[in-house]
């Protein structure tokens, strides 16, 4: 019998203006996504969007609207702490969970969560 188990998974990044991955499910992996920690280091609010985004024939997919699950405004210095209730599970190689702010480099996550093992 598989149990959830916490893990590491993904070390601190910054986030881009375009869509890039926070969380990138590997291969034969399930993974319960928790939550994010959202920190802005900027001297402006910056405006971060966060996907749930399906594998695509097997490669990573695009965020796009349709698989925005929010938008969150951050001011200077302000950290959130994003909980997901239920988690967000992701089963296929490339499943991921991304993200895009206002200014690059300036708004640091990190993706909490377990594995299935």
């Amino acid at each position: 019998m598989s149990t959830l188990q916490r893990a590491k998974l993904a070390d601190a990044q910054q986030i881009g203006t375009s869509a890039g991955a926070l969380y990138d499910n590997a291969g034969s992996t399930t993974t319960l996504v928790t939550g994010l920690t959202l920190f802005n280091g900027n001297t402006t609010t910056e405006t971060v969007k966060i996907y749930v985004v399906p594998a695509s024939g097997g490669a990573l997919g695009t965020a796009v609207l349709a698989n925005q699950i929010m938008e969150i405004p951050l001011t200077t210095l302000e950290t959130l702490f994003v909980e997901f209730p239920f988690g967000i599970t992701l089963t296929l190689t490339h499943d991921s969970i991304q993200a895009s702010t206002t200014t690059a480099s300036k708004v640091t996550a990190l993706v909490h969560g377990d594995k299935l093992a």
